[in-house]
């Protein structure tokens, strides 16, 4: 009895992972601009690897993927140097894809916003 609890808990996030059917959401969100440098990052509605590419091409699972900053930290910021174009997506570790984007496939259904540098 000592341990039903945690085997509970156990076997309702396996069965929340197993019914996961929603979709991750990302926003691009611009966290500090200096002459000549921006930074921003990625939020997601939920856990999520984003893939993004600052070239104007679609990504694909070759893309950079946004990493954590460090241990117990939250994600990377990106400092750009340049007017980019970011192109995303984010996955969810249930294999839910953001707006149904197939990376390896030719739609246009992906995250797009442009970063100015002042």
């Amino acid at each position: 009895m000592e341990f039903a609890n945690g085997n509970i808990a156990i076997l309702e996030v396996a069965r929340a992972y197993a019914t996961d059917k929603i979709q991750p959401r990302t926003s691009l969100k611009i966290i500090k601009q200096e002459t000549g440098a921006t930074a921003f990052m990625f939020s997601t509605s939920e856990p999520a690897n984003v893939y993004y590419t600052l070239d104007g091409s679609r990504p694909t699972y070759s893309s950079p993927k946004v990493a954590l900053a460090g241990m117990r930290e939250g994600v990377q910021s990106i400092t750009v140097y340049s007017d980019p174009t970011v192109i995303w997506f984010s996955i969810d570790i249930a294999g839910n894809m953001e707006s149904n984007y197939k990376p390896d496939g030719q739609g246009s259904n992906y995250n797009k916003q442009r970063v100015d540098v002042q």
